[in-house]
């Protein structure tokens, strides 16, 4: 079966399939069997209308811009990203035939050493890397942060993709060396500048930070919620449940199970996150091939299950998240009184009296220096007279 995304309703495994070992199965489900669902076309549709131009093709760019795609742990960030790249390499096919240095998208992981903690000179490398720089890892990559960074923009310019996609983008936050997460931020927002490219930065909702590092930013950037299924909406609750059957029909075992009837429990034990669903769906099937079972049991799902304190604690990190990324009623009311439209009105300030009725100001002389027509009129100056001590030391 081909790696493209499975739409409810797809056929049964093959039966060459369920006859390969169990290593082959496993990596079929494990890494082509993936699911098309709302949440994920949502998100990918956002993402292309912000660094797409409109239209089929991608014959120009739109200018840089800074997109932010946030979700929770496991809700299938990877496989939108890979989604993301088919749509880029799709909507660009004419100007990368025209053009042989044109590259779509350069897609790195924002993983650095350390700690996990970001370095930019590792980001510069894998920017390269992901452009086909030659010589990025050769004895000549043995340079300075600040050339590095110059061979960087350099090939974006050449290369003209139109984005750069950062997975696990929140590690940005953790840069070393006390770089604060605006730095950070202006740093990448000065490549957009400088070389058209846009970034799509992919991550948990560690980055909610990142959203309103400063105003310049917030106005500059596209925010992408990527969220879970919440089971209490009717429409999630069936689009949850059409996943689960569309993901035990692809299940490489010889009886199909029954999973759907078992939907409560799934969504329990993965909060609504698919990518949480999938992990534990990998689980259980391993168990059943380990054990030589023909098909998937609730008890292979039990088995198989995330402790509840860690579903609690991704279901808390996420709830908190939600209530700051969702719009609450009322948004326009709130935002129209904080600019004066809304409320008492200002009252105008009264006008002061005219310059005219006003007493000119008085003109203050250099000390010493007589004021016009205010001769001395009780003594009368002697002529030939010199001047006293204190008009000298004035004057």
């Amino acid at each position: 079966m081909s790696d493209e995304m499975n739409q409810p309703g797809e056929q049964r495994p093959a039966p060459e399939l369920l006859a390969q070992p169990v290593e082959a199965r496993l990596e079929y489900f494990e890494q082509r069997c993936l699911i098309s669902h709302p949440r994920l076309q949502d998100a990918l549709e956002t993402i292309i209308q912000a660094v797409c131009p409109p239209g089929e093709g991608a014959n120009t760019r739109r200018p840089g811009t800074m997109v932010l795609v946030i979700g929770p742990s496991r809700v299938g960030k990877t496989t939108l990203i890979r989604l993301l790249e088919e749509q880029l390499l799709l909507k660009s096919k004419a100007l990368m035939a025209s053009d042989l240095s044109f590259m779509p998208f350069a897609s790195i992981l924002a993983a650095g050493s350390g700690a996990n903690r970001f370095e930019w000179v590792e980001y510069y490398r894998a920017v390269l890397r992901a452009l086909r720089d030659p010589f990025v890892d050769g004895k000549v990559a043995r340079i300075r942060a600040r050339e590095l960074r110059e061979a960087m923009e350099t090939a974006l310019k050449e290369r003209k993709p139109l984005a750069i996609i950062v997975d696990e983008a929140h590690h940005l936050a953790e840069a070393a060396r006390g770089s604060r997460l605006q730095s950070q931020l202006n740093h990448l927002k000065h490549f957009e500048n400088a070389t058209g490219a846009s970034h799509i930065l992919v991550g948990t909702y560690e980055m909610r930070p990142f959203r309103k590092v400063n105003a310049q930013l917030a106005c500059r950037s596209v925010d992408v919620h990527f969220s879970r299924y919440d089971a209490t909406i009717d429409a999630d609750a069936q689009a949850f449940q059409s996943i689960v059957w569309a993901l035990q029909r692809q299940l490489p075992v010889e009886q199909e199970p029954v999973l759907v009837e078992q939907w409560e429990f799934l969504y329990a034990r993965s909060i609504g996150c698919v990518g949480l669903l999938k992990m534990h769906l990998n689980r259980a099937l391993n168990l059943a091939l380990t054990e030589q079972a023909k098909t998937v049991t609730l008890t292979h799902l039990r088995k198989t299950a995330m402790p509840e304190a860690r579903v609690e604690a991704a279901l808390r990190n996420a709830l908190e998240s939600e209530a700051e990324l969702t719009e609450s009623d009322g948004a326009d009311e709130r935002l129209l009184t904080l600019l004066g439209l809304r409320g008492p009105r200002k009252q105008q300030p009264e006008h002061s009296k005219t310059d005219e009725a006003s007493p000119p100001a008085k003109k203050h002389s250099r000390p010493g220096k007589r004021s016009p027509g205010r001769d001395a009129t009780g003594q009368e100056e002697q002529s030939g007279g010199s001047l006293s001590n204190e008009e000298q030391a004035a004057g």
